[in-house]
This record gives structure tokens, C-alpha cells and sequence, in this order.
């Protein structure tokens, strides 16, 4: 057994703790700045939740299968996808429907906070990256690295090969 989380989400998690601490950091840097580090952590954040989804898949599939069944899995993880509710939902739903049932009870736990956080998170990445006015303050983009560290964490602890 490997360890667990894989070593790629660990590094993963890493890089995004240390941008949540400079983010966070008030000392020394203007709002400027500042608000350049929000909107990384957004786009971090995202990707952090995107990859800590497909590598947590590829070594539950390493764990639990091996030969041409490996080989075949592993093709239709091949790419990331957006992690938007609709594709989280379709990649859970290949692995099994009540996995997929406690992802959506999880989301709509607490008035769909995290449904909410999810979608907003994606919508500011898009923004971001088009270069459009997102809005974004470092204390919302704390916030939202923060939720995208639970969904994650969802994701690790459910994807986990050993019982």
C-alpha cells in the first residue's frame, strides 16, 4: 500500500498552504499585491481541487486493479476535467451511484454551502483567467481556498483503497 494521500496531493496541498499564508500575511505588502495573491489563490485553489480529484482516482485504480482493467481505467482519467458539480458527479457516478448520492448529500449539507462555494470558486476562476472584473478580496479568496480544501478532503478520505 502506498501512502495515503498520494504524494502528488500532498505536494499539491503544500504549495496551496503556503499561498494561503501569504495571502493572509498583512505585513509588508500592499493591497495591490494583495489583491494579486487573491486572485491566485482562486485559480491555486481550483487547480488544487481538480488534481487532488484525478490523483486521488488514479491511485484508488493503482490500488485496486492492475493488468488491462488498470490500463482501461486509467484511459478515461487520462485528462482533468473542470471540477464543476456536473463533471465531480459524472466521474463518481463511473465509480459507483452511492458514493455519488453521499457526494450530493455532502454538498447540500449546511443550506448547499459548499454547492455554493463550488460554483462561485469556478466562476471566479473563469473570470480570472479572462481577465474580466471578478470581485475578489483576499478574504473571500481565503475563504473559498478553505472550501475547496473540504471538498478535497471529501475526496481523500472517501477514495482512500484501504479500509
Amino acid at each position: 500500500m502506498v501512502s495515503w494521500p498520494p504524494l502528488e496531493v500532498q505536494n499539491l496541498e503544500r504549495k496551496l498552504d503556503d499561498l494561503i499564508a501569504l495571502t493572509d500575511d498583512r505585513r509588508d505588502v500592499t493591497e495591490e499585491i494583495r489583491g494579486w495573491l487573491a486572485r491566485l489563490l482562486v485559480v491555486r485553489s481550483c487547480g488544487y481541487l481538480e488534481q487532488t480529484v484525478v490523483e486521488t482516482f488514479r491511485a484508488y485504480v493503482r490500488e485496486k486493479s492492475y493488468g488491462m482493467v488498470r490500463t482501461f481505467a486509467h484511459s478515461f482519467l487520462e485528462r482533468s476535467k473542470n471540477p464543476s458539480l456536473a463533471n465531480l458527479d459524472d466521474q463518481l457516478g463511473r465509480f459507483d451511484a452511492t458514493l455519488q448520492a453521499d457526494f450530493k448529500a455532502f454538498l447540500e449539507e449546511d443550506d448547499q454551502r459548499l454547492s455554493r462555494e463550488l460554483s462561485f470558486l469556478l466562476d471566479r476562476r473563469h473570470k480570472i483567467a479572462h481577465g474580466l472584473n471578478e470581485g475578489i478580496t483576499p478574504v473571500r479568496a481565503l475563504r473559498l481556498a478553505a472550501s475547496s480544501k473540504e471538498i478535497a478532503d471529501w475526496f481523500i478520505l472517501r477514495m482512500n483503497p484501504s479500509p
